[in-house]
């Protein structure tokens, strides 16, 4: 029979092009009343497939899916892939006639035109897979006459471009089964849901080497009519559908009869999938926000729009800095130190020193109870005394001494800049290691001012910071300018870096449909303090865990530096530390607004802080950064307001006002006493008598003290 078929290609070429095809066309379009010759339809037959839309998919570090993006929901496979039984079912139903057919089955054409004639209406269509390819990858939705002669010429020349196999592929890839499944591998997937705790939705899509009987019959029924046949809205419809399908497998003898009498007997699925693709979690969410708005990201398209339509139709598939680990270790630390305390949360951002990758965000009271990221999304929240890293590490990039002093006294008053009085701890003059250790405000306002604020803004964008928001504030050390947990965790990870700063980043690579590589992280980085200057800081940090503010951040094994912060009224507490390894930034808080109760920095972020990092460094060696150098510790110098100067020998600061360190003794002058005589008297005879006058004695006056300036 092989010899016939071109034969039979060329007559239902010629039939459709002429009278006989003519009328059965009519017949689909009661009341056209024409008869109408072939060379009304002229068409340039090209058979160029236009490109699917396929989903996106983005992974874990380890692998692990995360979530989908796309505007339709599509993974494309080769038919090697697909189950024979999927394959069968799918044939029996839509063209049992395809595997030997040239992309149109005249008699079902007929059959169809003359029930639609007897009808009146267009009940039948009789389309082949072949002509359903063309209508979907070829055609435009448009229903009419033209169309449909179109259609069926460019279905026989379909067959002649491209074998059987590469049609059948197009089309399992293509059709629509529903519930925003497109193609097979995507309505198997989430279609035939199954419960499983593991999962991070607490279910999981079928494989397709799971399919059953009964599986391929239910997805085959619904090509036809997805929604009528959809099984979690109409479950009689779908096993009524589901039977028929089996009966026509059983006539085509893909199966027996006591395959499908077990199949109807199967249950249908009972879990229904979501239908959109979008982000379910703030990590997918920030993965598709960066991309679009990252210029970094211009190989996926030169402009946001571009780049949008590359995620959500190119197949691509994404894979994250994110270790599930690291994850779960937040969420632990969180949870467990948390406890109940309705109305507040916490947020988390851990990144890596070495290439800036964030490996784990905790972005607030969670994604579905709240899509806003409170961890990345500006303006944020005041960070607090945490920002004194910033006006601690442009004061090491000038080389101040950690043995610098600097009044802390408050109130402090700065006339026309204003004042502060709301001092931490400490008061009177103290070293600068001291004052960042407990915090000191005025200590850190007076050494801020000594810098000048051109020098602190520039190092805080250098740093990390990159809000345009920065003031020369008075308050600015003290942390009144808003920021986000990323951002500080970007301050704390460049410090810990040793001064070298890379910007976070989420995504390490990216893969398109081909499968080849497009986009590879290359970890930049600029230097934003010199090394020495890094050194020095992280070494007065360490001060604050094992001595200050923070020692309830200590990490067992570990040397860690770190920085609390704390809010007027305690509405936001803070803390931020880092190990040579891993940096983090916690902020914890009411996430509607500046709402007292979350405490002190040192209390729930920090321990937050320990333990997340004890989790995660579990079973790593611990490392220290090198010493800092010499003139870290060298001779202290005097900061005050108006720059940084050297202390007269013998002079401290006291109180604002330079004062001998000792009173030296006073000067005592004595007066001596005066002796006064009478002039012996001229002696006549006789002889005279000599009277002696006594002598006189003052006594000294009382010493009188001088004091030297």
């Amino acid at each position: 029979m092989r010899f016939l078929r071109p034969l039979v290609g060329i007559l239902v070429t010629v039939l459709i092009g002429g009278l006989v095809v003519g009328v059965c066309l009519a017949a689909f379009f009661p009341g056209l009343g024409i008869i109408t010759s072939a060379t009304d339809y002229s068409t340039n037959l090209v058979t160029d497939l236009r490109a699917l839309s396929e989903k996106t998919i983005v992974y874990d570090s380890a692998g692990n899916e995360l979530g989908q993006l796309g505007i339709e929901n599509r993974q494309s496979i080769t038919l090697d892939e697909v189950p024979d039984v999927l394959v069968n079912a799918v044939v029996a139903t839509e063209d049992r006639t395809f595997w030997t057919n040239e992309g149109v089955d005249l008699p079902s054409v007929v059959r169809a035109a003359l029930k639609n004639a007897s009808a009146g209406e267009v009940s039948q269509g009789g389309s082949t897979i072949s002509q359903q390819l063309v209508k979907n990858r070829i055609l435009s939705p448009k229903r009419d006459l033209n169309r449909k002669v179109r259609e069926l010429l460019l279905a026989v020349q379909l067959n002649k471009d491209y074998s059987k196999r590469e049609i059948l592929t197009q089309y399992l890839n293509t059709v629509y089964f529903g519930q925003g499944s497109y193609g097979v591998k995507s309505a198997v997937e989430r279609l035939l849901l199954k419960s499983d705790p593991a999962s991070p939705f607490g279910v999981r899509g079928t494989a397709l080497s799971e399919v059953t009987v009964a599986d391929a019959a239910l997805l085959a029924g619904l090509i036809s009519s997805p929604e009528a046949y959809n099984p979690f809205v109409h479950p009689d419809l779908a096993a009524q559908r589901r039977a028929t399908v089996l009966k026509a497998m059983v006539k085509e003898s893909y199966i027996t009869q006591a395959e499908a009498d077990a199949a109807n007997a199967a249950p249908l699925p009972t879990i229904k999938p979501v239908e959109d693709l979008r982000p379910r979690d703030s990590w997918t969410e920030e993965i598709q926000d960066r991309i679009f708005n990252d210029p970094r990201f211009a190989v996926l398209g030169k402009d946001a729009a571009a780049r949008e339509d590359a995620v959500l139709r190119g197949g691509l598939r994404i894979y994250t800095t994110l270790d599930p680990n690291a994850q779960t270790n937040a969420h632990d630390a969180i949870d467990s130190t948390m406890g109940e305390k309705p109305g507040f949360t916490a947020a988390l951002v851990a990144m890596e020193p070495a290439t800036g990758a964030v490996r784990a965000m905790v972005a607030g009271s969670g994604f579905d109870n709240s899509q806003y990221n409170i961890a990345t999304t500006y303006p944020g929240r005041q960070p607090g005394s945490t920002w004194k890293v910033i006006t601690l590490a442009a004061a090491m990039q000038n080389r101040y001494s950690s043995l610098d002093t600097v009044d802390g006294t408050s109130p402090c008053a700065f006339g026309s800049l204003g004042q502060t009085v709301n001092a931490e701890e400490g008061v009177g003059v103290m070293t600068l290691r001291d004052a960042t250790a407990h915090s000191v405000n005025c200590a850190f306002v007076r050494t801020e001012l000594a810098l000048g604020f051109p020098k602190v803004m520039d190092m805080a964008h250098k740093l990390g910071i990159t809000q345009t928001t920065l003031k020369p504030i008075l308050t600015l050390t003290l942390g009144t300018v808003e920021g986000t947990p990323m951002e500080m965790a970007t301050v704390s990870n460049t410090i810990a870096a040793t001064g070298v700063h890379r910007d976070p980043y989420f995504v390490e690579k990216i893969v398109n449909a081909q499968g080849v590589t497009i986009y590879q992280e290359p970890h930049p980085g600029t230097r934003a303090m010199d090394e020495e200057a890094a050194l020095c800081t992280l070494d007065v940090m360490k001060d604050v865990v094992t001595s200050g503010t923070g020692t309830g951040a200590a990490v067992p094994g570990w040397q860690v530096a770190g920085k609390t912060g704390t809010t007027d009224n305690r509405a936001d507490a803070w803390f931020i530390g880092m190990t040579p390894v891993l940096a983090a930034a916690v902020w914890h808080g009411n996430p509607t607004g500046r709402v007292p109760g979350a405490g002190f920095g040192g209390n729930i972020p920090a321990t937050v802080f320990r333990k997340f990092m004890t989790s995660q460094l579990s079973g790593v060696t611990p490392s220290d950064w090198a010493p800092p150098p010499a003139w870290c510790d060298g001779p202290g110098q005097f900061i005050q307001p108006t720059g940084r100067s050297t202390i007269p020998p013998g002079y401290e600061y006291r109180d604002g006002v330079l004062v001998p360190v000792t009173t030296p003794p006073p000067s005592v002058v004595i007066n001596k006493p005066t002796v006064t005589t009478t002039p012996r008297p001229t002696i006549t005879t006789p002889r005279p008598t000599t009277t002696i006058a006594p002598v006189t004695t003052t006594r000294p006056p009382t010493p009188t003290t001088t004091v030297r300036p």
